[in-house]
């Protein structure tokens, strides 16, 4: 699933606005209404579960008095952010490493 594929310019830019905040996935969503184009589809899809991972585990960190845990916490997801942005920025559609297969079955019903 990892290929090039042909892309409109609203696919790129849906696929690659929905990693900038939660807004930015709300675009790329609307961008990508009309057309519904699988590139899109499958990098909205990444980063909803994405920030959706973010927002559930910064909760349950927030009870824990350590640097360190915020730290490893912040360094961890942006990593994976990085990785989520530069695919679809090489427009590629590889799933997250470990997570981003069970994101792409939690989130299908985005098509």
């Amino acid at each position: 699933m990892s290929e090039n594929i042909a892309l409109t310019q609203n696919a790129k830019i849906s696929g690659i606005a929905a990693y900038f905040t939660f807004i930015g996935l709300i675009i790329a969503f609307f961008i990508n209404l009309e057309e519904k184009h699988p590139f899109a589809n499958f990098h909205i899809r990444q980063s909803l579960g994405i920030q959706t991972l973010f927002y559930a585990t910064g909760a349950l960190l927030a009870n824990i008095p350590s640097v360190y845990a915020g730290l490893g916490f912040l360094v961890f997801f942006f990593i994976i952010w990085t990785y989520g942005v530069f695919t679809a920025i090489q427009k590629q559609t590889k799933p997250l490493p470990i997570i981003g297969s069970l994101f792409q079955s939690v989130f299908s019903f985005i098509k």
